[in-house]
């Protein structure tokens, strides 16, 4: 309960300033910044760990045969996994019209009143009211090999399956798969072609991919670095890569949405065109713009897109120097944020699909026998050496197709390896 809470010991955290809408027919939330509601940053506490450690026996989730999400765990997985650490804990309000506060962080199927003993350790939550104790579920699956990337059965037409009964965890993974089954069970009734999303159309197309070509040991979630594409695969841009196909494949998007993303559509490629085609000497450049740090010694000219790459250049800028032909750029201030994002994404988009090719050229690349994972002094996360370590694949292509591997991971294996090879034959 708020009031049983002392705040006054907890780091306050505000909301985003201006908030930015969700939806691309939203220019503006319907909040004002000043008016949204804080939270909270607590941590667990050593007594917290001693008072979980003491009672696994009481704790059906940890003693039974189950797996539960990696990263999303329970405080009793997170004290197991990372004994002698303190643990963030977010206080969350509700809602304006509640007095409910969620402590998220602290998933926890210990009994309802060892549960209060642990508040009674966590810094502000002292003398807080526990209104309804935390709790567990526990859900099989069906391997999600077994369905195709419109999430239909195999071996039976007609029933799709969308959700955690696909191995992966709830909230978006979940409703991710839900919008496909139906817009699939909807065109499937009309007679009409399947609705998939492919690995570089969106993160929807990866999840769906990941499940159906690898399938999952442990509750998947969604994350950047499983993806090939991360760098072109943004919400600024969600409406180029999936409206459209919603509108003529899918059924699914309105007329006035699709009317919107189009004339986005059409009015940033010329803008885009425009300012690659504006082109000066960094000497010029730098008189226009004295307040921004250019090099001069650069002999090829520059072009006004690339300005915008510059720290402290945006289109508004730009147009102050050439107010006649930017000032339509700039008069929606949407349409001159994307413009600088498409500047700046530009070369790592372009990076990103080298070493993708990199990576697809040395796939048979052979990995080391002796390799120990565990202690290889490159950027893996420990799920990564986990599982390199557990599986021990022989080549570079390998690796790439465990499950849970990630894209980021691969490129950082094979630049190791390389680098190895490299100094060997130096020596």
């Amino acid at each position: 309960v708020k009031d049983t809470i002392n705040f006054q010991v907890l780091e306050k955290i505000l909301a985003d300033d201006i908030p930015v809408p969700f939806s691309f027919l939203n220019d503006s939330v319907w909040i004002k910044p000043e008016n949204q509601l804080p939270c909270y940053l607590t941590h667990t506490t050593a007594e917290v760990s001693r008072i979980v450690r003491e009672n696994l026996h009481l704790n059906q989730h940890v003693r039974e045969t189950t797996r539960g999400p990696r990263y999303c765990p329970s405080i009793e997985s997170k004290v197991l996994r990372f004994p002698n650490r303190t643990h963030q804990l977010w206080l969350e309000p509700e809602g304006f019209d509640s007095d409910l506060i969620y402590p998220q962080g602290l998933s926890v199927t210990l009994p309802a009143e060892l549960q209060e003993q642990l508040l009674k350790h966590i810094p502000g939550l002292e003398k807080a009211k526990m209104v309804q104790p935390g709790y567990g579920v526990q859900y099989d699956y069906l391997d999600p090999r077994q369905i195709s990337p419109s999430l239909e059965t195999h071996k039976v037409q007609g029933l799709f399956l969308a959700g955690q009964i696909n191995g992966t965890t709830g909230y978006e993974e979940a409703a991710a798969q839900g919008i496909i089954a139906g817009i699939n069970a909807g065109l499937r009734v009309k007679g009409k072609p399947p609705f998939t999303v492919s690995r570089t159309e969106g993160y929807i197309g990866v999840l769906i991919d990941d499940l159906t070509t690898m399938g999952t040991s442990e509750p998947y979630r969604m994350f950047t670095s499983r993806v090939e594409f991360r760098m072109s695969l943004r919400p600024d841009n969600a409406d180029r890569r999936l409206t459209f196909r919603g509108y003529h494949e899918a059924g699914c998007v309105s007329q006035s949405r699709y009317k919107q993303a189009y004339s986005m559509k059409k009015i940033l490629e010329e803008g885009t065109a425009f300012l690659k085609s504006l082109k000066f000497s960094s000497f010029k450049w730098s008189r226009l713009f004295p307040e921004i740090n250019i090099s001069v010694d650069k002999s090829e000219h520059i072009s006004a897109f690339d300005m915008l790459t510059y720290q402290g250049v945006d289109a508004s800028l730009l147009a102050r120097a050439f107010p006649e032909s930017l000032m339509k750029f700039i008069e929606q201030p949407r349409l001159a944020q994307r413009l600088k994002i498409e500047a700046v994404y530009e070369m790592h988009v372009e990076q990103q699909q080298q070493e993708i090719e990199e990576v697809q050229k040395d796939e048979a690349l052979r990995l080391p026998d002796n390799l120990d994972y565990m202690s290889l002094n490159i950027s893996l996360s420990k799920e990564v050496r986990e599982k390199l370590a557990f599986g021990r694949p022989q080549t570079i292509g390998a690796a790439s197709r465990i499950p849970g591997i990630t894209p980021a991971a691969v490129v950082n294996l094979l630049r190791f390896v390389k680098h190895e090879q490299q100094q060997c034959r130096s020596e």
